[in-house]
């Protein structure tokens, strides 16, 4: 028995020999480039503890010990108790401790007695194994980021009926046109969600493979749900049984940008027997005219369209025969670079669209101007072009074409009926990651949220959330519109705007003036020959995700690849947030130009002035590179991968995720979170990490453990008056409930795919409320497996 310990023992002894020389010697180029101490003697002290396996020295156990609580004291100084931190910290040594106290009947000292006596060797290897198990165990359970108060009591409710005039539907993407994404339906609650089950499940038939995603939030009107695929069809379906009542297919033209990138987040709906006449005059149709109520969609080849609600016919009053080309106007370089992905919103009679445009292919990239159309007839009604801002919305004359390369808006607007105004983000002039080719009016509106007039387009206000860009941090979610109580009992109206940065940014809707502080502090300005940056930023005083990373947040799932990233760290350039590339070494980007908050966006709970918003954490870098360099090395050139030739600019970029060799993120957990902020106070309620590492492939394999560590997220929750948070945008296959009052996650549904869009809900004629969502995929996934078609309803039983 013993011999065969011993043999073991030397095994072990060279394998920790080796590898404690190899931490040394990492800590030594640690060291070097200013970085911490503990690597290089807690290598010496390792390899120590291999010569000691290898020659079975009794010295080797006490070695082991203080070399674990060595590190114990270490992790807890830099990290205090973070449970994911302290892990690569300390679980190398914990298993050296282990094994020295498994191995002790063969550790002699000089007197060739065994390091402990029997009994004790027992105990201590017990102790040793039981903490191992102990920390292994811990790695199944949800480690908050910021705990609720025990103390203190549920969430105030402070609008008792807040929505309750609202309806059974769901009639636009964010339910309403005030992006909310709240519903006052309790009959699914926090008492008995845990009994949900699948009501139906309906397929598509359009599946999301060869760069299609699901990304959409259906709508629910009257007696019928409405959804569009990736590929721009509509279909409706029963909202009680999941059976299709008939579909529209649009037959887009796949061609250019949209051969790989295929996306369609969501449509409108209009009523047109609430509109008052046109301004042209034209009649209101009759009881038996056909599309009195419209589906409004887009499509990825650059068209709007309308079709009968009821139906499911083309319009062919709208537009010519049924289709408006957004194209027109935008120049010769549009077909294939210009597309809308995103919901329209409709409101007034008016259809108001962006488009998205690619990112950081070359220069010359068409206008991003905003267009509003009449919802009956297709007519332009007005034009907003960021080339003539606040000075001009009226649409341009027959052959004129929009100023090219200005920043363009691709996600959803909304709409506040009382003033009449409109809201929508936008992004910046690409390519994104060289702005010494800005125009004066991009630099203007770049990453903006601009107020106009719904019914003329007219600008009323714009507030900048970044003074210059240079990190694709285009702003995308849709506004949400809120009237925030004050001290007194006044109420303000507020638009609350999410950003990529992972900044709250609060403004009064009137006049676009900030509600909560926001402050304009000094950045890094050391940017290449050529580049435009600014000295200040604006930060809100309400963020998520945002803290400057430090060497002491670089992590890894073990103290090897933990180093490997503190010195990945200390080599690349930062200087906190907006530190600017170069071409001499990579720059840190955090945050990462995903997000913070992606077009997902976030839901408000009306009852009680919470917003709950998912966040993406995920630290990029980048480095501007020469693209003949680019070629000899092969790097390949796409608008989204991980090299970009901007042609037309002196620069390429490469960029990519801050990855360990292990192909784990180089920063510290969470990689995605739910968060709760008192909209009040501007407090965090609480923060929980969302998506477990089950289903995420790591060097193409999937872990297949639900180890809940908070991964990377897509899409957007969905709020109810029950108590309940849902959510399904996570990596792993899986719709959740969280609640409300604490974020403990009381109900896991698991999922056939995974799924990027938002949940919605309803009640059905049949006197239940359904919670719907649409699984296609998890987030760009790269390949074409894992993926799906399913639109699944859950119900009470």
């Amino acid at each position: 028995m013993n011999k065969g310990i011993s043999i073991f023992t030397k095994l072990v002894g060279i394998f920790l020999t080796l590898l404690g020389l190899a931490l040394a010697a990492g800590g030594i180029y640690l060291i070097s480039l200013g970085g911490s101490w503990f690597y290089l003697p807690a290598g010496l002290a390792m390899a120590g503890c291999g010569a000691g396996f290898i020659r079975t020295k009794a010295w080797t156990l006490y070695l082991s010990f203080v070399l674990l609580i060595a590190s114990v004291i270490w992790a807890l100084s830099e990290v205090g108790t973070d449970f994911w931190q302290l892990v690569p910290r300390t679980v190398a040594f914990l298993v050296i401790f282990m094994l020295a106290a498994l191995c002790s009947p063969v550790l002699t000292n000089n007197a060739g007695r065994a390091a402990l006596p029997k009994i004790a060797s027992v105990v201590v290897s017990l102790v040793a194994v039981v903490s191992l198990v102990t920390v292994f165990a811990n790695m199944f359970r949800v480690h908050p980021e910021v705990e609720p108060d025990a103390t203190a009591a549920p969430a105030k409710v402070i609008d008792q009926t807040a929505k309750d005039n609202s309806g059974d539907d769901w009639t636009a993407w964010g339910r309403n046109t005030l992006g909310q994404r709240f519903a006052q339906f309790k009959q699914i609650n926090t008492n008995n969600v845990k009994d949900l089950k699948v009501a139906w499940t309906y397929r598509t038939g359009d599946l999301a493979i060869d760069g299609a995603e699901y990304q959409t939030t259906p709508l629910k009107v009257g007696d019928t749900m409405y959804m569009c695929t990736p590929f721009n069809k509509i279909i409706a379906i029963d909202p009680e049984t999941g059976k299709e009542k008939w579909r529209y297919d649009p037959h887009v033209k796949i061609g250019g940008a949209n051969a790989t990138w295929k996306r369609c987040r969501g449509i409108g709906y209009a009523d047109l027997t609430t509109l008052p006449a046109s301004a042209d005059g034209q009649d209101l149709p009759s009881a038996t005219t056909a599309c009195r109520k419209r589906i409004v969609g887009t499509t990825i080849d650059a068209r709007l369209f309308t079709v009968d609600a009821e139906t499911g016919k083309l319009c062919e009053d709208f537009g010519d025969h049924g289709f408006v080309d957004l194209l027109k106007g935008l120049g010769p370089r549009a077909p294939g670079d210009f597309y809308p992905t995103s919901a329209p919103l409709v409101a007034e009679g008016i259809v108001m669209v962006g488009g998205h445009l690619n990112d950081n292919l070359e220069v010359g990239e068409p206008s991003g101007v905003v267009r509003g159309f009449d919802v009956r007839t297709g007519k332009l009604v007005w034009a907003w072009d960021p080339a003539r801002g606040a000075k001009d919305s009226s649409p341009l004359p027959e052959g004129q074409v929009y100023a090219e390369e200005s920043p363009n808006f691709w996600g959803t607007a909304s709409y506040d009926p009382k003033l009449g105004l409109a809201y929508f983000p936008t992004g910046n002039q690409t390519p994104d990651f060289w702005n010494g080719n800005r125009h004066g009016y991009s630099e203007e509106y770049n990453d903006s949220i601009v107020a106009v007039e719904m019914k003329t387009g007219k600008e009323r206000w714009h507030f900048r959330t970044a003074n210059a860009d240079q990190f694709d941090y285009d702003v995308s979610s849709q506004p949400i519109l809120y009237d925030l109580p004050g001290k007194e009992g006044q109420t303000t109206p507020v638009v609350i705007q999410l950003t990529k940065r992972g900044e709250v940014f609060v403004l009064d809707r009137r006049t676009g003036k900030p509600v909560v502080p926001v402050e304009y502090r000094k950045v890094a300005t050391d940017a290449m020959p050529g580049m435009k940056v600014a000295d200040t930023q604006p930060f809100s005083a309400i963020s998520v995700g945002t803290a400057p990373l430090k060497e002491s947040d670089m992590w890894g799932a073990s103290i090897f690849d933990q180093l490997y990233c503190r010195i990945q760290f200390k080599q690349m350039r930062w200087e906190g947030p907006f530190t600017p590339l170069s071409d001499k070494q990579r720059t840190l980007i955090h945050p990462g130009y995903y997000g913070g908050f992606n077009w997902g966006g976030g839901a408000l709970d009306m009852s009680t002035g919470t917003l709950i918003v998912n966040d993406i954490r995920m630290a990029q870098w980048g480095q501007f590179i020469k693209r003949e360099d680019a070629e000899r090395r092969g790097l390949k050139a796409s608008t989204e991968g991980e090299y970009s030739e901007q042609l037309g600019t002196p620069w390429g970029v490469e960029r990519s995720m801050f990855m360990s060799p292990l192909g784990v993120p180089c920063f510290k957990p969470p990689f995605g979170s739910m968060t709760a902020i008192d909209l009040t106070t501007g407090k965090t309620r609480w923060q929980v990490p969302v998506g477990s590492i089950q289903d995420a492939p790591i060097h193409g394999v999937a872990p297949g453990m639900y180890i809940p560590l908070g991964m990377p997220t897509m899409g957007g929750p969905l709020v109810t008056k029950g108590g309940l948070t849902f959510f399904h945008g996570s990596l792993d296959y899986y719709v959740r409930a969280f609640d409300n009052n604490t974020g403990h996650e009381l109900w896991r549904g698991r999922l056939p795919v995974g799924g990027q869009g938002a949940p919605m809900t309803y009640m059905g004629k049949d006197g239940k409320q359904y919670v719907v969502v649409v699984a296609g995929g998890a987030t760009r996934t790269g390949t074409n497996n894992n993926r799906g078609d399913y639109v699944i309803a859950y119900a009470l039983p």
